[in-house]
């Protein structure tokens, strides 16, 4: 049990092995219900059998705190746990306020091996946020009392005691904690808030913090910087107006800091207006470099609060920071451009900040600048053309993109090879290769010729590629045999070294090398299927190209379209087969480039019944109806089969089953 703060309390429990069917906790405290908390499962993915922990507030205030939890299940039944009671904590200063004596109860009469062996005693001040993380002092278990020596001049110093219980078939660990005490010890005079001169940066690349004193009985300076969660002390500097903060990096980021006098009696000054008193270091980077133009932009972070206000910004480079710096000019702005710049030489750069009289200044981070020149061995060269699952042309385009970066590649695309329009345009990425994809082509009509170039980092248009285009593949169905036509991929720095006829049949998974062509300027071939008739009346082609070894010595290939093309289907129906018999022994049609899609063979009874049916063209019927032979007489048969233009065809007739 956690008391925060004298109003707020933190349970923690386990469940017992029935926990499964809760659906509500109820939380008392003192005899007063204060708290529900009901399945939790719906929004993050808890429920009340693995939930074991949990705030309580909006109860009434209290030396001690009586706590007992009650779980209802889902039928209604009510399980209560034990109940434990709160560590009361009593703080009594000495006459002349210099002791703290602590007094405490122990959490039970019994601590046993599941309790920590010490008491830990936390202590903050007034102007801590809350109480360290670890603890100022230990005593053991046994004791239940400490005196404590004031640390303070003027303050009320906050106590609260904990001892750690490790519960749970898992040995969880819970903190139990007193209330909160308290003391007021002594009364002194906090010092005035000193001035923050400088925050710079020093060449050696560490901020060093100018001050000066500003009363006398001066101990030292305290030194904060700013968090997300407000200011934390880093250092006490003692006898000395200037301190060095040797952990942060000032090129990486910037640090805001203030100051604190600390007196004799060590009481800090106030923190009056946190805005007007921090100050922080300028951090200067370069926004951007321009080659063409020999030019850089510097830029850097206001500086805030520099006693007299900011009157200007003077900018310094050097070629050598160890031998001499010159001005490059001043601004009132928080970014300079730095011209006339030299290309593959390096500049270094700082800002110095003065106030209005020039008697305060402040030294930001050096950075440094290079324009380094563009090497001039671009290239694009397109590696290959390519239908993609005829849906859509692929691009592939080799650069220097991996070794010479450039600004962007951009493909042009022409229907006739000579007049060009930019198609698509890709920024640059450290690679070599780009593909490109042109899904509004259409390939299966005719040729999309291609070609790309760079633009350098200048915006100039470089390195225009070869030409290529689409292999267009045409066909024509004939009598058993497809004739096939496609013009000579072009662009290939080799030319093209053979082209490789693919086909795919219906009863095929995929493509299959039936030809090797030697190239030529009209490329064809003709196919003869006649010993296909049982494969399917369709038959898809396309054709690869493949190159000769490129100067990049690698070789492509390319893909055309895809087209299919249909064989005029025919069926022989035999009359009469004998099942008994060795041969003739099932009803089939001989079935001649007949597709399987759209195929339906169906057999009939002359009662009408259904004995048979399938969508195979080469299965035939057995004379059987669920493995049972049927008798001798005449059946009925319906086919149904495609024709190359996609309409239906269908042939009726009977066949005699004979024994």
């Amino acid at each position: 049990m956690l008391l925060d703060n004298n109003n707020e309390l933190k349970v923690a429990w386990s469940n017992s092995q029935d926990c499964s069917s809760f659906e509500k906790y109820y939380f008392y405290v003192n005899g007063v219900l204060v708290d529900s908390m009901e399945n939790m499962a719906t929004t993050n993915g808890y429920n009340l059998c693995n939930y074991g922990g949990k705030h309580l507030r909006n109860f009434q205030q209290s030396s001690h705190y009586n706590c007992c939890i009650v779980a209802v299940d889902n039928s209604g039944n009510l399980f209560r746990s034990d109940t434990i009671k709160s560590i009361s904590l009593t703080v009594t200063p000495n006459g002349d306020r210099t002791l703290a004596t602590l007094t405490w109860e122990a959490p039970t009469s019994n601590l046993d091996q599941s309790w920590g062996n010490v008491y830990n005693i936390y202590k903050k001040r007034s102007s801590d946020p809350d109480f360290p993380v670890m603890p100022f002092a230990s005593v053991p278990k046994t004791q239940r009392t400490y005196i404590d020596t004031s640390d303070v001049c003027n303050d009320t110093l906050f106590y609260q005691v904990g001892i750690t219980n490790n519960y749970g078939s898992n040995n969880e660990s819970c903190p139990f904690m007193t209330t909160i005490g308290s003391a007021f010890l002594t009364d002194n005079t906090p010092p005035l808030t000193p001035t923050l001169d400088s925050v710079s940066v020093t060449p050696t690349n560490e901020v060093i913090l100018g001050f000066h004193e500003n009363e006398p009985n001066m101990m030292g300076f305290i030194i904060y910087y700013e968090t997300p969660n407000g200011f934390i002390s880093l250092d006490t500097a003692y006898n000395q107006t200037f301190w060095i903060d040797s952990g942060f990096d000032p090129s990486q980021g910037t640090r805001s800091y203030r100051i604190a006098a600390l007196d004799s009696c060590e009481n800090s000054s106030p923190q009056i207006d946190v805005n007007t008193e921090m100050q922080g270091n300028m951090r200067l980077t370069v926004s951007s470099t321009d080659v063409c133009n020999r030019n850089a932009i510097v830029s850097w972070n206001v500086y805030k609060n520099m006693s007299g206000g900011i009157g200007e910004y003077e900018i310094f480079k050097s070629e050598d920071p160890t031998q001499s710096w010159v001005s490059a000019g001043t601004t009132q702005s928080s970014s300079f451009m730095l011209s006339d710049l030299e290309l593959n030489k390096d500049y270094f750069i700082t800002v110095k900040a003065r106030n209005a009289d020039g008697s305060v200044s402040a030294s930001s981070n050096r950075v440094t600048v290079k324009l380094q020149s563009e090497q001039h061995n671009d290239f694009s060269y397109i590696r290959s053309v390519s239908v993609i699952d005829n849906r859509y042309i692929r691009i592939k385009v080799l650069t220097s993109g991996d070794t010479l970066p450039f600004r962007s590649i951009t493909l042009q695309r022409s229907e006739d090879g000579v007049g060009f329009e930019n198609y698509i345009t890709y920024q640059h990425t450290p690679s070599a290769e780009y593909t490109f994809a042109d899904s509004s082509a259409s390939f299966w009509k005719k040729n999309y010729y291609y070609r790309a170039f760079l633009t350098d980092g200048c915006g100039a248009e470089v390195a225009f590629s070869n030409i290529s285009h689409n292999i267009l593949l045409k066909g024509e169905a004939l009598s058993q045999s497809n004739s096939l036509t496609w013009q000579a991929y072009e662009g290939w720095d080799g030319g093209v070294s053979e082209y490789r006829l693919l086909r795919r049949r219906e009863s095929d998974d995929g493509f299959s090398n039936i030809a090797n062509v030697t190239p030529s300027s009209m490329n064809g071939h003709t196919d003869d299927v006649s010993s296909e008739y049982g494969s399917g009346s369709k038959f898809t082609y396309c054709v690869e190209a493949e190159e000769v070894d490129n100067q990049y010595g690698f070789s492509e290939t390319s893909l055309s379209n895809e087209i299919s093309l249909t064989q005029e289907p025919t069926l022989f129906i035999p009359n009469a087969f004998r099942p008994s018999k060795y041969n003739n022994n099932t009803f089939r049609p001989v079935n001649s480039f007949v597709s399987a899609e759209g195929y339906q063979m169906a057999i009939y009874a002359r009662t009408g019944d259904l004995v048979f049916i399938t969508t195979n063209p080469q299965e035939g019927w057995d004379g059987r109806i669920k493995g049972k032979l049927l008798p001798p007489g005449i059946y009925i048969y319906h086919i149904e089969y495609v024709m190359p233009d996609g309409s239906h065809a269908e042939r009726d007739g009977t066949v005699t089953l004979v024994r």
